[in-house]
Parts: structure tokens; sequence; C-alpha cells
């Protein structure tokens, strides 16, 4: 019996260990022979796919759904077979993932592929967490260098379905799930940052030759440090799994070889015609480089493919005003595709439909602010530019908005601890989707949302309040004869009893103006770009001679968005440029009517009136536990207050009262599932081609 129990032990131990150090650790006694299998490869202009070419038609996808964080890993392996068969329908063959996902996405993918004529592909990003890059300087370092070798080998495990490993906040991830016949390709990073790959270059002069790949003699220390991540991967997958595929490193504008950008500027400010002769070269000086031409391919390895990152308002020079003549997006992609002897994949391009603008726009439209159907226009506009200039592939970014992203010119602004509980329609990070998360509650002059809710106010007008995740919403009944004027006391602190002609029982924060100039206005004192940006806007200490608590006079809302005029032509070349995003939009905000407009503020008929604004443009730095912005000048910044009500009157003339309404925030979030009308129109162009 004692020796059956040793024995029992014993093969549990070997089969702990065999467990351990087949998925865990990597460990392989036995790799595959016989005829190594080229998944993908690569000539001076094309990427093949099992010795076909591939014309790559792809959608980036997060780990991001609402009331989670992207390392959470939350989404289930039913969101993804869904999305999946979405993703397809729309005519998109690739997906591009940037970092490893949970075991569900794999399961997933592999179930959706295993018996399906038309699969989709996938491109295996392998990426480092914010911490490791903003917190090491030294791309050698063996948290940097080393981990990033580590996810690669890790990914490739993964992709083989020989991998267990935590991840996420379920701890354990069980990858078993063969999907390579699908991996198109890998890529090395999601974002770089310059201090780091100027330090590890001023620190090292190494130079690799490894078994695929060896860097040349103009090769910097960091573009080395990358060829030994890439050429182990290959290595590491060849000798293991007897496979080979196509790999990159990502790049951007910001740290792209370029150093010469054809475009064409007429300087009204100035009245100075650049025309001279065909166009002006503008020397954008950027701190640092990579150049993936610097790395070159041995022993036969056909594999290597550029890998950029390129939005059409990003980096600022390719926002500035153009004739009908130049398109600086296509000059700068054409400038990539014919500096490179290898394929060019732009692996990211997109607009989003957010409610505010955080970039200047150019012939395909703003960063931010655009309507659904102007996201899909500028979408298939730009896709078509890309296919244009050369490039082998193009990968939409993102396939659904994400609550967890925020935008520099509102970052102050909001608790970024909380940030996964709301919709930020301010923020225009959060509005790239092709698919959103909203509620049923629609402005579109219909009542059926409105029927549980109780009347808030009842004398010369009627008016009801509801709101969700996104918005505070309006129901005024009665002559809606304009103008018509809505006061809000937010905050304890500061306030006005008078302001535009009108007076009030409470001190005012805001007020909403429907009249023939449709806005918000905010007091001067509770006014955050006054408080916080006065530096960039009026070159002042806005601390310095600060506004009365009790001040009378009400601003327009206003963002920055620039956070300087970077053109050497500007007189303003320190000042912010701004724009006002208190500006309400009437419309249909309905998806399901003929005239939606997805950026309406309020629609109106006669008798009524439907109103939504946006929880941050009244101050609100997180709704889901009803946090505003605290007095500005008290704390030399913001910083946050709870409250449980807010005043609200609404009137046309003299005397407003106010009566007191209840917030609760929110612990459940609810939501819908919604493709955005620039789903269909991009979907109609790739679907034809």
């Amino acid at each position: 019996m004692k020796k059956f129990i040793i024995l029992i032990i014993l093969l549990i131990f070997c089969y702990v260990f065999y467990d351990l150090a087949y998925y865990n650790f990597g460990w392989y006694l036995f790799p595959k022979t016989g005829e190594t299998l080229i998944i993908s490869k690569t000539d001076q202009n094309n990427i093949y796919l099992n010795d076909e070419i591939i014309d790559i038609k792809g959608v980036n996808l997060t780990s991001s759904i609402p009331g989670n964080y992207d390392t959470d890993y939350a989404i289930s392996y039913d969101t993804y077979m869904r999305w999946f068969k979405q993703i397809k329908e729309m005519g998109a063959n690739t997906i591009r993932i940037s970092t490893i996902f949970n075991d569900q996405f794999y399961n997933a993918f592999y179930d959706y592929n295993k018996d399906n004529p038309t699969p989709l592909y996938l491109i295996q990003g392998i990426g480092l967490d914010e911490y490791t890059l903003l917190s090491h300087y030294d791309g050698y370092d063996d948290n940097y260098y080393g981990k990033l070798l580590e996810k690669g080998k890790s990914a490739i495990d993964i992709i083989h379905g020989r991998k267990k490993m935590y991840i996420g906040k379920d701890g354990q991830g069980v990858y078993k799930k063969d999907i390579s016949n699908w991996v198109l390709s890998y890529i090395v990073g999601s974002s770089w940052y310059d201090t780091t790959i100027a330090y590890t270059n001023n620190k090292y002069n190494d130079k690799y030759e490894g078994e695929y790949l060896k860097t040349k003699e103009n090769a910097t220390a960091y573009e080395t440090m990358l060829t030994k991540v890439m050429d182990k991967m290959l290595t590491y997958e060849k000798n293991k799994y007897n496979q080979i595929r196509t790999i990159s490193f990502i790049n951007s504008p910001e740290t792209d070889p370029i150093t010469e950008i054809p475009y064409i500027i007429t300087d009204k400010e100035n009245e100075i015609d650049y025309l001279k002769p065909d166009y002006l070269k503008y020397q954008y000086h950027k701190m640092v480089y990579l150049d993936i031409s610097h790395i070159e391919q041995i022993n036969g390895y056909n594999g290597l493919f550029a890998a950029y990152n390129v939005y059409s308002y990003y980096p600022d020079y390719l926002s500035y005003e153009k004739t009908e003549y130049e398109d600086t997006y296509y000059s700068y992609l054409e400038k990539l595709n014919l500096y490179h002897n290898i394929p060019v994949v732009i692996t990211e391009f997109g607009f989003s439909t957010s409610r505010a603008i955080s970039g200047l726009g150019n012939l395909y439209g703003t960063q931010g602010g655009l309507t659904e159907i102007e996201q899909g226009n500028s979408l298939v506009k730009a896709y078509n530019t890309i296919k244009k200039s050369g490039s082998a592939g193009a990968i939409v970014y993102n396939w659904q908005d994400s609550w967890n992203e925020t935008t520099w010119n509102i970052i102050e602004k909001v608790d970024l601890n909380n940030i996964i509980y709301w919709s930020d329609a301010q923020s225009a990070d959060q509005g790239l989707g092709l698919l959103t998360f909203e509620s049923d509650i629609y402005v579109d002059g219909e009542i059926n949302d409105w029927k549980n809710i109780d009347n808030f106010i009842e004398d010369n007008y009627k008016m009801k309040i509801q709101y969700d995740n996104k918005y505070i919403y309006f129901l005024i009944e009665g002559d809606t004869s304009l103008p018509i004027y809505i006061p809000i006391d937010i905050t304890p602190k500061s306030g006005s009893k008078n302001g535009i002609g009108l007076t009030f029982d409470k001190e005012v924060d805001f007020i909403i103006c429907l009249d023939d100039n449709p806005k918000i206005l905010v007091q001067e004192r509770y006014n955050v770009l006054k408080a916080i940006n006065s530096y960039e806007v009026e070159n002042k200490n806005g601390y310095i001679n600060p506004p009365l608590k009790n001040s009378l006079q009400f601003d327009t809302i206003n963002l920055l968005l620039e956070p300087f005029n970077m053109s050497i032509f500007s007189k303003n070349y320190n000042k912010s440029t701004i724009y006002e995003t208190g500006k309400l939009n009437l419309g249909n905000a309905n998806p399901n009517s003929n005239e939606y407009n997805s950026l309406a503020d309020f629609y109106k008929k006669d008798g009524l009136i439907e109103l939504r604004i946006p929880w941050q443009i009244l101050n609100f730095s997180d709704p889901s536990n009803m946090y505003i912005h605290d007095d500005y000048y008290q704390n030399y910044g913001v910083e946050n207050i709870k409250i449980n009500q807010m005043y609200v009157g609404i009137g046309n003339e003299g005397m407003i009262e106010l009566s007191s309404y209840n917030l609760k925030g929110w612990d459940k979030l609810e939501y819908n599932e919604r493709l955005k009308k620039s789903y269909y129109i991009l979907q109609k162009e790739w679907r034809q081609q």
C-alpha cells in the first residue's frame, strides 16, 4: 500500500512537472521536424499568405468593454464570436491585437475559423504595459528587452495552443487551441517613447547577427534591440514549431525615418502663398528615428514589412491647410512607400464620433466631432488613399468604442480611476470605434422613453429629467417658442444670482441658452479652461486675481484644440487654439431616423424640446459617483467633491426659480451594443472590392 501511495505521488509530481514545463515554461524536447511551413512571406511590395497575395483589410480590436479596464480582459467568448461574425460581414479579412489577450479570444478565434472557408486572419502584437514603457529608459534592461522577448515567445506558444499563464483579473489563462495557420504576422510593440530610444542609442553601439535577421552598420542600438527580439522570436518558432511567418515592429510619424514632408501652405494670416515651386519641403524635427530598412534579412528569410500607425490629422503637419492640388496625407504615405523596399502596412488609421474635437482637420476630417456618417466617409476616403499610395494593407482603429480612453485636452478634467464606468462624449479617443455602447434614450421628439419619468417642474413649462452613463436629459413641454433658458446650480462653492439679463433664486453655475445661438454658458469662476489653461490661451497665470465667487460674468465653454500652433509662419506660435464646445446642435439623435445626426444635442418641434448634455461639459469628473470639480482657485487645479443634488430651473425672462433634483449615480452599467452608420459605409466599400 505504501509503495502504491508513493507511486501515485510520483505520478502526480511528474504530471505537474510536465504540465509546468510544457505549458508554463515553454520547454520542448521533441520539436516538430520536416519541411518548414512558411505561413506568410513578403517581396518588395506585397505580403503573401499561403503563397497568395493578401490585401489586408483589417480592424484593430482592443480588450476594452464598459465597466472594465483593458487589463481585466473581461470580454466573453460569446461576445468575441458575435464580433468576429460582424467584422467578417463588414468585409474585413484581418484582426490586429496589440498584445496578448485572454484565452476566451483565442478559443473563439479558433472556433470561428475551424470550419470556415473564409476565415479571419490575425496580426498578433507583442506589447509592453504602460508602466514598463514609462519607467524604463534603457531598452536593454531585463525588464524591458527581456520582458519584450518573453512576451514574444509566450505569444508564439499561445497561438500554437501550448501555454498557461496568469492574465487579467481572473488570473489563469489556459491556451490550448492551435490557431497558427490563421496568424499572418507578429508586430513588436504598440508604441515607443522617444526618451527611451534616445537614451538607449546614446548608451550603446551594438550590432547583431542572428539566424534570420542582422543589423546593418547604420543601425542604432534601439533598432538592434528590436532586431534581436524579432530574430529570436523567429528562431524560437522555427525550432519549436517548424513554422515561419512575417514580422515587423511598430512605427509612427513621430519616429519614422522620413525627414522631408512635401505639402502646400497658404498662410492667410500673413497673406503669404507658399507654392515654390510645386511644394515646400518642411523639415519636421524629431528627436529620434526608427528605420526597419536598417535590418537585413538573411539565410533565405523574406518576411519583413514596415508597420506604421498613421492618422490623417496627426502629427500637425498632416493637418495644415492645403490647396486642391495637394493632399498631405497621400504625400506622406507615398513617401513612406517610396522610402521602403519592403511592404508598408498602415496598422492604425481612424476617426472619432466624439462630440468634442481635439485636433484640427484636413481633407479627411477633424480629430473628433464627426457624425457617424462623416466617420464612415472619412474612413473610406483614407482607406482608398492608403491603397493608392502603394501600401499593402490598412487596419482601421478601432472596432469598438473604448471607455478606457481619455484625450489630451480633457485629461485633467476627469477622474481617471473611474472613467470605465461612464461614457465621455467630450473625449475624442473614446469615439473611434465602429461599434458603440449606449442606452436606448434618444433625443428625437418621441416620448416613449419618458413614460415612467415624473414631471420635475410643472409651471409655465413642464420639465422632466433623467440620465444615463453618458448624458443628462431634459424634456420640455409647453410653449417652446424661443428663447428658453435653463439655469443649473451644480457646485455650492460659487455661482451667480444674476446673468445675461436674468435673475435666479439660487447661485447658478451654468445657463443652457436655447435661442438663436443655442449654447451653454458657465459662470467664470467655474470655467475650467480659464482656471487651468489660462497660460496657454491668454499667456497669464489664471490664479492671480481670480474671478469672484459670485461674478456676474458668464463665459462660453471652450476646449483647447491645439496645445500650441506649431506652424513656423504663425504670429502666435506660443498661443493655443481653442474652439467653442458649448454650442448646441439641433437634430435628431435616433439612429433609426432618416434624419439621424449622431452629434445632435437637442430636438425641437411644436410643444416639445428634448435635450441632452454630456456630463463632463457640466464639470462632472465622475458622474457614476456624482463627483464634480471643486473650486479651482482654492485647490490650484482640479479636485473633486461629491454632490447628491443639483438645482434646475426654466424660463425666458425675469426671475427664474430653481428646484432640487436628486443625483444618485449608479453601481450597475446598462447599455446596448450598436453598429454605427460608419460600419455600413465601410462595409459597402470593402465588400464591393
